[in-house]
């Protein structure tokens, strides 16, 4: 494929700036942000002196490796966001990078900045999660994917595919299964073998570690898949409306967290994403552009990974539409660049003024949604810090078991071994990794925001309050019976 010499190098620095202003940007925002509970559960595994947070059928190690050279060196949060935040940046500019042998022009700086800014992008850009990078390598794998049918016989393309598959495989393999199948069926359609076997072979080699560990610990992959069904409650649903409810927040809109009202604002949006990329290929079809297939790609591949989650997930978080949002992201900025080419004359300046106010608003409600949704999760997570210190004070040390609300979290701070409770307390009986832990000789502490005991079991316990725990309100510890 031909390309203007003098142009790409322009297009490279203008990519790597947009990069390079994610990460900064994202770095500010989110920097003094505490760990979450899934990021406790990677981070843990591989940092030093803190026993590793119980590792659920659903997840995969990709992020583990990812975060490893940081963690393995300090727990430090500030130093892991710090890491990250270049990580993400450089993977940002990585997935849209074959995208620019595919398009010319402003479009794919501009979809780049389009994902970028949105507050998804910029809160779990840092965060220890693999949402993010299975963004990234689906952008990549389809971009790659797209330089294979076109520059047939090249390494660079075959290699670049099966790293972008391979590294999204390491980081979610169920997300990878429906960005392949898209790819593999676009792949059989042409008659174009060698993306099948290049996107097989990372699949394989991305999904390796993921099956090894289910016939280490699971007793099998097919058990596996079972317990992560069960986990992530998959089967035939509806969950739409849920994802829309949780387009600014929750993270998590699973029960017992209520998903709240309709955000219109950010519905708008939502809503603007299918009607501008549509309109790109209209517009694209119309002038018989070159870059149609190449949109219709990116488009598939979003609606596909939107609609696994739409249709087969019973639950919603908004990081599930990434991936649907950094491929959508193409075709958008197609629609609203023909958008402004094909305006009329005298019309072409009002339509870029409008295109320009649409991104400007677009970027708006992002701001709004952060400056809401930052300091609620640094006033909730460093309730987690505190109440770790508090422990501390009562003479909670290594070795010990932390049970219930939060207890992942604060287990990381304490270094304990943690057991997390966000519903089912248990009833009379002692939970067994309680029972496990007393008889071991560690110290027991158990977690909870309510004063009245979340569970039968510990009614014969002693309750004491965390007075330390101001961010959110009351919290207290219940010690065995028996405790000094």
């Amino acid at each position: 494929m031909a390309w203007p010499r003098r142009r790409y190098p322009r297009q490279v620095m203008v990519l790597g700036a947009v990069a390079v202003c994610y990460g900064l940007v994202q770095y500010v925002v989110t920097r003094r942000v505490p760990l979450g509970w899934d990021e406790t559960v990677y981070v843990s595994q591989v940092t030093r002196g803190v026993p590793a947070a119980v590792f659920s059928a659903p997840r995969a190690r990709g992020i583990v490796l990812l975060v490893a050279p940081a963690s393995l060196i300090t727990g430090s949060v500030a130093a892991i966001r710090a890491y990250l935040s270049v990580l993400s940046a450089a993977g940002l500019a990585l997935a849209y990078w074959p995208w620019l042998k595919v398009r010319g022009g402003v479009v794919v700086p501009l979809a780049a900045g389009l994902f970028a800014a949105q507050w998804l992008s910029i809160f779990y850009g840092n965060e220890a999660m693999p949402n993010p990078y299975v963004a990234f390598g689906a952008v990549a794998a389809t971009g790659w994917f797209l330089r294979m049918v076109a520059e047939p016989g090249r390494w660079g393309p075959r290699a670049g595919l099966a790293a972008a598959v391979t590294v999204t495989t390491l980081m979610r393999p169920f997300d990878a299964f429906w960005i392949v199948l898209s790819l593999v069926a676009a792949a059989i359609v042409k008659r174009r073998w060698a993306p099948v076997v290049t996107a097989g072979i990372g699949v394989v080699a991305g999904g390796a570690e993921w099956i090894v560990e289910a016939y280490v610990s699971y007793g099998g992959p097919l058990v596996r898949l079972h317990a992560a069904g069960a986990d992530n409650e998959t089967g035939l649903h509806l969950s739409l409306g849920a994802h829309l409810r949780a387009l600014d927040g929750p993270l998590l809109c699973r029960p017992p967290a209520s998903c709240g009202s309709y955000p219109w604002s950010d519905v708008l949006w939502f809503a603007a994403i299918p009607v501008l990329a549509i309109a790109g290929l209209v517009l694209l079809r119309r002038e018989r552009s070159r870059h149609l297939r190449a949109a219709v790609m990116a488009a598939t591949v979003a609606a596909t990974t939107a609609a696994s989650y739409f249709v087969i997930v019973g639950y919603a978080a908004p990081r599930f539409l990434m991936a649907a949002y950094a491929l959508a992201a193409l075709p958008v900025a197609e629609g609203i660049t023909a958008l402004c080419r094909h305006a009329p004359g005298r019309l072409r300046v009002a339509a870029v003024v409008l295109a320009v106010g649409g991104v400007a608003a677009y970027a708006g409600v992002q701001v709004q949604t952060l400056s809401r949704l930052v300091p609620y999760e640094h006033r909730v997570r460093t309730a987690d810090v505190q109440a770790a210190g508090q422990l501390k004070r009562l003479g909670i040390t290594a070795p010990c078991l932390l049970y219930g609300r939060d207890a992942v979290q604060i287990a990381y701070y304490v270094r304990c071994s943690s057991f997390g409770i966000m519903a089912h307390w248990g009833g009379a009986q002692v939970p067994t990794s309680i029972r496990t832990a007393l008889a071991a000789g560690r110290q027991v502490a158990v977690t909870a925001r309510t004063k009245k005991p979340p569970a039968a079991f510990l009614r014969t316990w002693q309750r004491r309050p965390l007075p330390g725990v101001t961010a959110t309100g009351h919290w207290y510890v219940y010690l065995p019976p028996h405790a000094p």
